[in-house]
């Protein structure tokens, strides 16, 4: 018998996903404990092993994988709360992060107070070399530079250095050399090389990525250090691995060396698996919400392709990293309310997060938050929130509401409620607008999957809004992340900077250059005893058409590159281009920037748990009163437990869905049908 277990650090809950033998077994929820990350993670496996009939020990000791995602490394940065960093430069670039792409963000607005750069200018140092963009030396490096750098930075406390010099990713001689250097004299610093970090064209984009990766290194190595231990001493005999910024998954020891992967890891497991329950339906264009207690997350999948970006940002700093491509708001359930000085009610961005929590969590919050008007409005049942571990106070969530909301106001208790998730209803619905209308996409044909602990009260309110007709609510929605963390692929990737033309490629020079990079990737797989049957090699290319500044990412047909592939890069190209910005030049060359290598070991599907068999008399928990957003008013309804329903049963709304970690509210006119593969799809009517 052997488990495999997935766990997501959220701003409020820590979930949990556990697999035996393949098959999916059980989820589980517990508050994060901010200031002991690595407990929240434990609480979660406690529950594990108590629904097993183990210990944690038994069960983490016949556990063959682990995989942790967490948004450590985003708070660090968001927090400011990175390692002191020093650069060190080519002479005459030290102001590059602080200019970046602009003093402000909107040049026209002149009001906009200038952007503050990730490093001041002077911890930025700069040393006598001088490398040209073929890579050829034209000024040697100094080394009575190189000393007085380190012992500058030294001297300002600086615990990190970050080593980015110009045209590094065509000849990283000189990087290497300092970085030697700095393990010679100065040991003890983390130290930061752009050329292996990450070596992208834009000397802002790669400085700001490397940067960043020093100030991680010593915080990302210390909780993952912390962690492993601990799970070790617990009696975890199998491999840790963690979630980047790609949904793949990666050892501890890759990631401690660039923790910059790590950077959007929470959320990015998400879309594949919202694709795998999509695709039970027939369709591979899904769009998946994920409102936690902290945050609302907007991510889609079209075409059965994960929609990525290649400039990934983190508070406006560009990192070139490839990542899943999520919209973030500062709306989830935890998101406080408050009426500002026009007397305009707000919803977010600020957070009542794990500790306090909502008023109605009863410990010691007082501010109203969403999940405080969920309860007055009774989309949450106080007595079975988390199963019934955790007892809500309505009386704190009323007091809250009424002081803050109600009395400023001068509204009802139910109407100030129903006011707070109006307005954050709508900041959602505008953040789905912009990933998808505001792309070219229509919602309207794009299946909605959920994620989240809260999702499944707002999710059919937003789906209407947006005239989406079918939504699923998997069985996992509440640990989706988590679900999605135990079914990644391994993963790593790096870039190779090399321009040509499509018209005069060369690919046996382009193969030959990326050779390093297919044994780099199959070296990382060879370590995690990846059989050959389960890898896979996929290449893309950064592409233009000539002059012009940015790029789109286009899929090469093979890995390596065969005679014709550049014939085929550049129609696929321009066929892209012209969905794009609905222009194309086909007649001109197409100018190919950077080579993106991804290595994968494909991980076996966790299958799910079969459906609750039985009748669906057993489901039901009693009735309940709501708020219908259909019939605006407040409803009695039946309270179902949706894990208990067979398949093929059908439901009407309104209907109030209580499951163990989440809640559906199932409005009038909608229907909810449980799918034999274990979860709900509801058809709202047009």
């Amino acid at each position: 018998m052997s488990y495999r277990i997935g766990t997501d650090i959220g701003g409020t809950c820590t979930d949990l996903t556990l697999s035996r033998d393949g098959v999916m077994v059980g989820r589980f929820k517990s508050p994060t404990t901010p200031r002991r990350l690595a407990e929240g993670v434990l609480n979660c496996a406690a529950l594990a092993a108590q629904a097993e009939g183990r210990d944690v020990r038994t069960l983490l000791a016949a556990t063959e994988v682990f995989v942790h995602g967490s948004t450590t490394a985003t708070n660090a940065v968001l927090e400011g709360k990175g390692a002191r960093t020093g650069v060190i430069v080519t002479r005459g670039t030290r102001y590059t992060l602080w200019r970046g792409e602009g003093r402000r963000s909107d040049i026209f607005d002149f009001t906009q107070p200038p952007r503050a750069p990730l490093v001041a200018p002077r911890y930025c140092v700069e040393v006598d070399e001088r490398i040209d963009s073929d890579g050829q030396i034209c000024r040697a490096l100094d080394a009575q530079s190189v000393s007085e750098a380190i012992a500058t930075l030294r001297a300002l406390d600086c615990t990190a250095v970050a080593v980015c010099l110009l045209w590094s990713i065509r000849n990283p001689v000189h990087e290497q050399r300092i970085g030697e250097r700095l393990a010679a004299e100065w040991p003890e610093a983390s130290v930061s090389l752009s050329s292996e970090v990450q070596p992208v064209l834009r000397e802002y984009t790669r400085m700001s990525c490397t940067v960043l990766n020093a100030m991680l290194k010593p915080i990302v190595a210390s909780y993952l250090a912390a962690l492993q231990t601990e799970l070790a001493a617990q009696g975890l005999a199998g491999e840790l691995l963690v979630v980047a910024s790609d949904g793949g998954v990666q050892p501890v020891a890759e990631i401690a060396r660039r923790p910059v992967k790590m950077l959007f890891s929470g959320p990015s497991t998400g879309p594949a698996a919202a694709l795998r329950f999509a695709r039970t339906h027939g369709t591979d264009n899904c769009l998946l919400i994920d409102m936690g207690g902290t945050s609302f997350d907007v991510s889609t999948v079209i075409g059965g392709t994960i929609t990525m970006t290649r400039d990934g940002r983190i508070d406006r700093h560009p990192t070139g990293l490839a990542a899943v491509e999520i919209l973030t708001l500062g709306a989830g359930g935890g998101s406080i309310a408050r009426v500002d000085a026009g007397g305009l009610l707000r919803v977010g961005p600020q957070s009542a997060g794990a500790e306090p929590g909502p008023a109605c969590y009863g410990r010691g919050g007082e501010l109203p938050t969403v999940t405080d008007a969920y309860a007055i409005l009774g989309y949450l049942a106080p007595d079975r929130f988390l199963g019934g571990r955790m007892q809500l106070s309505l009386d704190a969530a009323r007091q809250a509401i009424a002081t803050h909301v109600a009395t400023p106001l001068g509204l009802a208790l139910e109407d100030a409620a129903l006011g707070i998730v109006r307005v954050v209803n709508e900041r959602m619905v505008n953040g789905i607008l912009e990933m998808t209308v505001r792309r070219g996409i229509d919602p309207r044909g794009l299946m909605l999957v959920t994620a989240g602990g809260a999702t499944g009260v707002a999710a059919l309110e937003l789906a209407r809004e947006l005239g989406i007709r079918e939504v699923i609510v998997p069985r996992e929605t509440s640990v989706l992340c988590a679900y999605g963390a135990m079914n990644a692929d391994l993963q790593w990737s790096s870039v190779l900077s090399l321009p040509a033309l499509a018209r005069a490629l060369d690919h046996v020079a382009v193969n030959a250059a990326l050779a390093p990079l297919v044994a780099a990737g199959n070296t990382f797989l060879d370590r995690l005893q990846v059989p050959a049957a389960r890898r896979r090699y996929t290449l893309h290319v950064s592409a233009r058409y000539p002059l012009q500044v940015t790029e789109l990412e286009i899929a090469c047909p093979h890995v390596p590159l065969a005679a014709g592939d550049a014939t085929a890069i550049a129609a696929a190209f321009h066929r892209s281009y012209r969905e794009r910005y609905t222009v194309a030049e086909p007649d001109n060359d197409v100018e190919l920037v950077m080579w993106r290598l991804t290595a994968a070991g494909l991980t076996p599907p966790v299958a799910s748990a079969p459906a609750a068999s039985g009748v669906a008399a057993q489901a039901m928990l009693g009735t309940t009163a709501f708020y219908d957003s259909v019939a605006r008013t407040m409803t009695a309804a039946p309270m179902v437990d949706p894990d208990r329903l067979p398949p093929g049963h059908s439901l009407e709304g309104p209907a109030l869905l209580v499951a163990v970690d989440t809640t559906v509210v199932l409005p009038a006119g909608a229907q909810a049908t449980m799918s034999e593969h274990g979860h709900l799809v509801v058809r709202l009517q047009a």
